[in-house]
């Protein structure tokens, strides 16, 4: 066994979640660690390449509670950061969060189990060299250690699991290397999945959110007729060895997701992203089936209409909306912003809220204890149910769900859950819908 010890010395961690800015990131993922390993490497003159055993090897992870602390904002000069036009900026300065996990009492372990012989005297003279994790402004103390005691929270690495951390996959030493020499930052890690097996949570199938940006406003009501659209546009792009996932013939298959603008006082119904709800537990290599495609896609028709989509530039700020926990934090209850259309017909005598709970259950997720249906959504900005158009015929609702224990998202229920219908959202409060 291989223990990496890491003390916050000031009870604080700065550090944002990659694909929110605003949003801390807690525990610290394990490709952040890797990354402060290199650089305390190269930092201390000492040859980063026994690392390179790591890459690959998903870490066990032991660690105690934090909370998180009132963001905070840093004024940076714009003319420091990356812009794609040559025209001058609008502004002097531009914000940049700087969110803050505080109250940290405990060590974060990080353990790998079946660590290659011989790694412990090379990693205890690189850790002994990492002084801070995150930004700058979080001190650590790194060290190896021979036991582990017990944590209020322990993430073990599951192919279904309901947590999802980067983990530096094979060849992320090398990656590091060529970002640095080209003055770049490097891509994000791939992710992998953990489940926490102190405190449980029922994971959901789904895993990760490849999202691209419309080039103009597009009503959500759509939802089913844009979810078709682009998946023509990227089936085209793949061409005739185009994966499973992406045409869903022969087993699982990815589910085109349309991402709305809801849930808040200025809401307005309209499409934030368009992309792909990966299946929780793919290798890379399918994961790299599905993303090259899609990247590829810069239009796509639904009906007599064409919309733009691209990727939006480095230095945009990604929308509440598209962040992934907005759609996938554990709760207990859940309501829908596109409607559930029903996988069947009630049978004679059986009600509506039967089958809207076995499609859950059918989907994948537990069979929640209480149903609400109703033409309203509990989310503002939401149309109603019967302003969409489902693919085909038959009957659609908005839900909401209250389960037993709590759930992680996304939550994707119904006939046309592979087509942006039956997207639900985490609530605090199930209130009754009408």
């Amino acid at each position: 066994m291989l223990a990496l010890r890491i003390d916050f010395l000031n009870g604080t961690y700065h550090a944002a979640d990659p694909t929110a800015y605003t949003a801390s990131e807690w525990p610290p993922h394990p490709d952040r660690v890797f990354q402060a390993l290199v650089a305390a490497a190269y930092g201390t003159g000492i040859d980063p390449a026994p690392l390179r055993a790591l890459e690959g090897l998903p870490p066990e992870l032991a660690f105690g509670d934090a909370s998180a602390g009132r963001t905070g904002s840093i004024y940076t000069a714009a003319a420091w950061l990356e812009k794609p036009t040559r025209k001058p900026w609008s502004r002097t300065n531009v914000v940049k969060y700087d969110p803050v996990m505080v109250c940290i009492s405990d060590p974060v372990y990080l353990i790998w189990p079946d660590a290659p012989n011989g790694l412990h005297e090379p990693l205890a003279a690189i850790a002994a060299g990492v002084t801070y994790l995150g930004r700058a402004k979080t001190p650590v103390a790194v060290s190896l250690v021979s036991e582990v005691p017990d944590m209020p929270h322990r993430l073990l690495p599951s192919r279904m699991g309901d947590r999802l951390l980067r983990v530096p996959h094979t060849g992320r030493l090398d990656e590091l290397d060529v970002a640095f020499d080209a003055g770049r930052r490097a891509s994000v890690a791939g992710m992998v999945g953990y489940t926490d097996i102190v405190g449980r949570i029922a994971p959901s199938p789904w895993g990760e959110l490849l999202p691209l940006r419309p080039g103009r406003l597009v009503d959500m009501r759509r939802t089913a007729q844009l979810a078709d659209g682009l998946r023509a546009a990227v089936l085209s792009r793949a061409g005739d060895g185009a994966s499973p996932l992406l045409h869903g013939h022969g087993g699982d298959h990815a589910a085109w997701a349309i991402i709305p603008d809801v849930g808040h006082t200025h809401a307005r119904g309209h499409v934030l992203g368009l992309g792909l709800w990966l299946p929780r537990g793919i290798d890379e290599q399918a994961r790299t089936d599905c993303v090259l495609p899609l990247m590829q896609v810069d239009h796509l028709n639904f009906g007599d209409r064409q919309v733009s989509v691209g990727m939006p530039p480095a230095h945009q700020q990604t929308p509440r909306g598209l962040w992934r926990q907005t759609w996938c934090h554990p709760s207990l209850t859940w309501a829908s912003v596109t409607p559930v259309v029903l996988d069947r017909h009630p049978k004679r005598g059986q009600r509506v809220e039967d089958v809207v709970a076995d499609s859950v259950e059918m989907a994948g997720y537990p069979r929640p204890v209480d149903v609400k249906l109703g033409q309203f959504s509990a989310f503002r900005g939401a149309p109603l149910a019967r302003e969409f158009s489902p693919r085909s015929r038959g009957c659609w609702t908005h839900v909401a769900l209250a389960f037993e224990q709590r759930v992680a998202g996304p939550l994707l229920v119904g006939k046309d859950r592979h087509f942006g219908l039956g997207l639900l959202r985490p609530v605090d409060d199930v209130r009754a819908l009408s």
